[in-house]
């Protein structure tokens, strides 16, 4: 089987949740003997070297890129106004991308083109028209649900009526991609049902995204040097909002709980009103060089999120690592976790200080945790097993 991935980013170094999600899927078609090539943008604000990308790419991949500013920037984000298009995904549209598009698929024959996000569905009309191919859509999220999730918590007017409108656009282009693909695959099973109630005659599938079990394993003998954790890029605004959440509401509380207590927050693209943070004895890392060591330096995990779809990789990771974490509801959507037994969900301020005064006073049941959160990782979300499995629904269900 020849697969064709089409992605809004360069997956290489994996450094951020959709960049690990396409990795991860790369890896387990790769695993099981997949010819699988790779077109993607290479966009300005998440740019990768050549270097960077050859250092970090399996070999067997046949890689592409092209440069492109997709940047949200004023002047664009006024015309779109006038265009009728959601500016979400017409941004990702390049004339050079499609060229290169054109001349790729003049040159070979793929079984599937699955295309990496909605983004990636405004070059539906070009694959149309120069292939035959199976397109398939992988719905790393629900798009609309997401904005629709973070319109509740914006409280400035304008941003929030440019973002209603925005959503309205969106929802309008979901809906009609999702009755024009072959079929489409989601990674969690919640996604999936709310896509087959969109459209029920729609061929669908929900494959998590997974992991390579041979870079992710616990390390025990690390020191700790933070009792918390948090790591995230900032470029995703569901991960602003609910640090600053946790940072108004549930970190004050700890502190008169517990004064010595100590907090490391990690992530790129941070903005001014995260940075700030540190003045609240919040310690700020800009640049973690090393995710493992970073979050093996916290005694906990923490995941406040009060927006989104899909699932978080950084869960699945931090359950191969062995960590014990404190996540909303929302923030383990879509991972197959049970609270009290490799996880512990916390919605409410209280709630998520309690949890964590809790664990960590109370060795025995942080360890159990971090116990059962590795055998999670291990059973279900190996890359090998997870690329077998969507092989098996293309063989029997789409080609």
């Amino acid at each position: 089987m020849k697969i064709l991935l089409l992605s809004n980013k360069v997956p290489y170094p994996a450094n951020d949740g959709s960049s690990i999600a396409i990795a991860s899927m790369i890896d387990g078609l790769l695993k099981n003997n997949v010819s699988v090539s790779l077109l993607t943008l290479n966009t300005k604000k998440h740019f990768k070297t050549s270097k960077q990308i050859s250092d970090k790419q399996p070999d067997e991949l046949a890689l592409s890129a092209v440069e492109a500013d997709t940047d949200i920037k004023p002047v664009r984000a006024a015309i779109n106004l006038l265009d009728g298009k959601p500016f979400h995904v017409s941004r990702f549209y390049l004339k050079s991308f499609s060229k290169k598009l054109k001349n790729l698929l003049a040159k070979e024959t793929f079984d599937i083109i699955q295309l990496e996000g909605l983004a990636m569905m405004v070059y539906y009309d070009v694959i149309r028209r120069h292939s035959n191919a199976k397109i398939t859509l992988r719905a790393h999220n629900v798009e609309y649900q997401i904005w629709e999730r973070h319109i509740k918590n914006e409280t400035n007017p304008l941003k929030k009526g440019y973002l209603k409108l925005q959503v309205k656009r969106l929802k309008k282009f979901e809906l009609k991609a999702i009755t024009q693909v072959d079929a489409l695959v989601a990674i969690t099973p919640e996604d999936e049902k709310r896509f087959r109630k969109l459209n029920p005659t729609l061929k669908t599938t929900s494959i998590p995204c997974g992991i390579n079990l041979d870079l992710l394993k616990p390390i025990s003998n690390q020191e700790k040097k933070y009792d918390l954790v948090y790591l995230a890029s900032f470029d995703w605004q569901p991960n602003v909002q609910g640090v600053l959440w946790f940072a108004k509401n549930v970190w004050p509380l700890l502190q008169q709980k517990l004064p010595e207590i100590t907090f490391s927050l990690g992530g790129r693209y941070m903005p001014n009103s995260i940075v700030k943070l540190q003045d609240q004895g919040i310690d700020i890392q800009k640049e973690v060089l090393d995710m493992t060591t970073f979050i093996n330096s916290g005694t906990l995990v923490v995941v406040p999120l009060l927006a989104g779809s899909g699932m978080r990789i950084k869960i699945i990771e931090n359950l191969a690592l062995g960590k014990c974490q404190v996540s909303t509801q929302i923030g383990a959507e879509g991972v197959d976790v049970q609270s009290g037994y490799d996880i512990l969900i916390a919605n409410k301020p209280e709630e998520f200080v309690n949890a964590i005064v809790d664990l960590l006073g109370n060795s025995e049941t942080r360890l159990s945790i971090e116990k059962n959160a590795q055998t999670t990782a291990v059973s279900k979300y190996d890359n090998h097993i997870l690329g077998r499995d969507l092989i098996n629904f293309y063989s029997t269900q789409v080609c």
